[in-house]
């Protein structure tokens, strides 16, 4: 797998469903790589650990509304970044089109290019591997953003795109 090209975006989303290996895939093929993370699941918990002094997260924690805060504090983050002529990796799910157009549309407006990589793996392998995650999120919620998935596609704005296939072992 050759991901060179995705090297020299200033942005880059890496999405995928629960368990699907974003936080592994990040480690290996980013760290070290002059790249700021960005990742809405970090800030949640921290921020929810800081307001409730020290309180450990859980995804029964999740609101819509705190949640509201949490994407602007990763969009505010994002444009301190590129303003300082940092490369940044995102990580979220970006599990549909509407999800990843902000960003598309930030990366147009900042004359920066912007790439995507999808991490696809079966729904049972993500069911499994989120339960062994520090904070699993519930089966059904997996499940139900599974048959919300739509696919990445270069015509969204994208300058490089790529699906990373995973198959069951």
């Amino acid at each position: 797998m050759d991901i060179s090209k995705f090297h020299q975006l200033n942005i880059v989303l890496l999405c995928g469903l629960y368990g699907s290996g974003k936080t592994e895939f990040a480690l290996k093929y980013f760290k070290g790589k002059d790249r700021s993370r960005i990742s809405r699941s970090e800030i949640r918990k921290h921020m929810y650990e800081m307001i409730h002094f020290g309180e450990k997260w859980a995804s029964d924690n999740f609101t819509e509304e705190n949640d509201a805060l949490v994407k602007h504090i990763e969009r505010k983050t994002l444009e301190h970044f590129l303003f300082n002529k940092q490369k940044v990796l995102i990580v979220n799910t970006f599990l549909t089109k509407k999800s990843r157009k902000w960003f598309i549309e930030m990366a147009r407006g900042m004359k920066k290019p912007i790439g995507a990589i999808f991490l696809e793996r079966p729904l049972e392998l993500c069911l499994s591997r989120n339960e062994h995650n520090a904070v699993a999120v519930p089966r059904e919620v997996v499940t139900r953003l599974f048959y919300k998935i739509e696919p990445l596609e270069k015509s969204e704005g994208f300058d490089e795109v790529l699906t990373v296939n995973f198959k069951p072992t």
